[in-house]
């Protein structure tokens, strides 16, 4: 199956889609500029995902450290076994009992949606799909549905704006409830208060709400992803069982540890090139200088741009459009079909002078006109 083109022409839920359809074995590769996403499927499962941009600290070693489930020293260790063998990291690490494989599994897993989601969010770019065998982890059983990671993913891109109106920040810092504290304290419901009301994932993320932690922190603790996380500290706010203390302002030594150095010191090379040519120009031609010197700048009002919020609302009804695909075969009839099936509310079906977007349905395809 050759399979290329662009993002234009066909969505990244389009292309996930018929590859795990057609239970196909391969590569797709997902480029804009110079960044890079691949996705690794076995008969049409997704086992691995792989960006170049996404920095050191999104790769499954960091991410056990930061959630303390291995030291820097541990890691350091395995890396040095890893490369005299073709294995996984996490598969030696579960060899070396120094992890289960439940652990790395959620890694893996969390990975794999949080590299996609961002893919959601490309306008544009170019996809190749390439037959080819693929080495899935042999000794941790790993594959998840396309079908499943797209559904998802698309809930995900849905209901995020809402969440990040409760989590609007990682730096934001909640402790436990205090009549929740009380109560469990007084005796009146016992020792299992907490899990009388929550699940398991629930339970783990409110066990590492301190008062101390910011949002990052705990989504890096719990390794359940930002998205996971930030959901269930949305709901845990609903339940009455945290409350926000503040913001907690990151140091300059978190700040400085979060820079990709070597980002900057290209920029910086970059720069001082750049610098160097227009002092040689200057040099050349220094009337240039008189000229730019006496140049003026005149103020022009401009209107506000409305695209970017069209563009918004158009690619919000598509995205329900394609739920509405994936959970009943077909897309609706009607736009307010995605209203009554809870994908929209019924002001995003117009625009922002309040028409109507036109819409239709033929031949088992849709267009959508403003």
């Amino acid at each position: 199956m050759a399979l290329q083109g662009t993002l234009k022409d066909f969505s990244i839920t389009e292309i996930v889609q018929l590859i795990g359809q057609q239970l196909k074995t391969g590569v797709l590769k997902v480029q804009r500029g110079k960044k890079l996403v691949e996705i690794y499927f076995v008969d049409g499962m997704i086992v691995h995902v792989y960006s170049n941009y996404r920095g050191k600290k999104d790769l499954i070693g960091e991410i056990l450290v930061k959630a303390k489930l291995i030291t820097q020293e541990q890691l350091e260790r395995v890396l040095r076994i890893q490369k005299g063998t073709p294995k996984y990291l996490g598969e030696i690490l579960v060899e070396l009992q120094l992890l289960t494989k439940d652990d790395i599994l959620k890694v893996i897993s969390t990975q794999i949606y949080e590299t996609i989601y961002d893919l959601f969010w490309w306008e544009d770019g170019t996809f190749s799909f390439d037959l080819k065998l693929v080495e899935s982890y042999k000794k941790i059983p790993f594959a998840l549905s396309a079908e499943h990671v797209l559904l998802n993913i698309l809930r995900m891109v849905d209901e995020w704006s809402e969440i990040e109106k409760k989590i609007f920040s990682p730096h934001l810092v909640f402790k436990k409830s205090t009549n929740t504290v009380k109560t469990a304290a007084n005796g009146l419901t016992g020792p299992g208060f907490v899990k009388e009301k929550t699940n398991s994932e629930q339970e783990l993320v409110y066990q590492l709400v301190d008062g101390s932690r910011t949002v990052e922190e705990i989504i890096d603790r719990s390794l359940l992803g930002r998205f996971n996380t930030s959901e269930i500290l949305s709901t845990l706010l609903d339940m009455g069982l945290i409350e926000t203390v503040g913001i907690q302002t990151p140091t300059l030594v978190k700040k400085v540890s979060g820079v990709h150095w070597r980002d900057i010191l290209g920029f910086v090379y970059y720069g001082g090139v750049l610098l160097a040519l227009v002092g040689l120009f200057i040099y050349v031609n220094p009337s240039l200088l008189r000229r730019f010197w006496d140049s003026r700048i005149v103020p022009v009002e401009m209107a506000t741009p409305t695209e970017f919020v069209q563009e918004s609302r158009v690619q919000r009804i598509q995205q329900a459009l394609e739920v509405f695909y994936l959970e009943q075969g077909s897309y609706p009839n009607r736009l307010e079909d995605l209203v009554s099936a809870q994908l929209l509310r019924r002001s995003d079906l117009s625009d922002q002078r309040g028409i109507t977007y036109r819409y239709e349905v033929k031949d088992g395809k849709y267009t959508l006109k403003h």
